[in-house]
């Protein structure tokens, strides 16, 4: 007896023609669908810095891709734009910290846009933004009356407790009622207590 394996219907590569990364979307049915991102990044040059933009998860494949960006930096400072990191793994996280040591040598370096999962991250673990400046973060939030989720940004560079307020108040796009966090604003904000 062989174990059979599912088919999938509907298998689809974006060109790496057209798009500087890879991306599988494997449909089986209404309710399975699974999505890979190699990590990939933009470099602009701005003045005085330089802006990264990140795309894709950072995982165990991520690492060859960051020792070749971290040979394409010159001395200018650093911005990570974080909005399109769609996750990390245990392996990312190590990649990724590996990544961070050398970054910061000589150059001031901050992250913006974070996403949710990230500021997880660095609230799990400090070190991935000690010598890092976080500018802004994304959060979740859900609207009880409609059922509406929609990501907040917020300047990082504000003071915890102007934070905290911000959180109150977020109003839903879709119905206009009050939007709640999903969850706890002063786990979010951690991370402002260790830089």
């Amino acid at each position: 007896m062989s174990l059979q394996l599912p088919t999938f219907p509907q298998y689809s590569i974006v060109s790496l023609v057209e798009k500087p990364y890879l991306l599988h979307t494997i449909r089986t049915d209404f309710f399975y669908t699974v999505e890979i991102c190699v990590l990939t990044y933009t470099l602009q040059d701005k003045n005085q810095e330089l802006a990264v933009n990140l795309l894709g998860a950072v995982d165990e494949h991520a690492s060859g891709v960051l020792h070749e960006l971290l040979d394409k930096l010159t001395p200018k400072d650093v911005v990570l734009n974080m909005e399109a990191v769609r996750y990390f793994n245990s392996i990312g996280i190590r990649a990724w910290i590996n990544f961070v040591k050398p970054l910061v040598d000589g150059r001031r370096a901050s992250y913006k846009n974070c996403p949710p999962d990230f500021i997880n991250q660095i609230n799990m673990m400090p070190l991935l933004a000690r010598s890092v400046q976080i500018l802004s973060f994304l959060s979740e939030f859900l609207c009880p009356e409609c059922g509406h989720t929609q990501l907040q940004l917020f300047d990082a560079q504000k003071e915890r407790d102007v934070l905290l307020q911000e959180f109150q108040g977020m109003v839903c796009e879709e119905c206009g009622g009050d939007l709640a966090p999903e969850e706890d604003p002063q786990a979010i904000l951690y991370f402002k207590s260790t830089q």
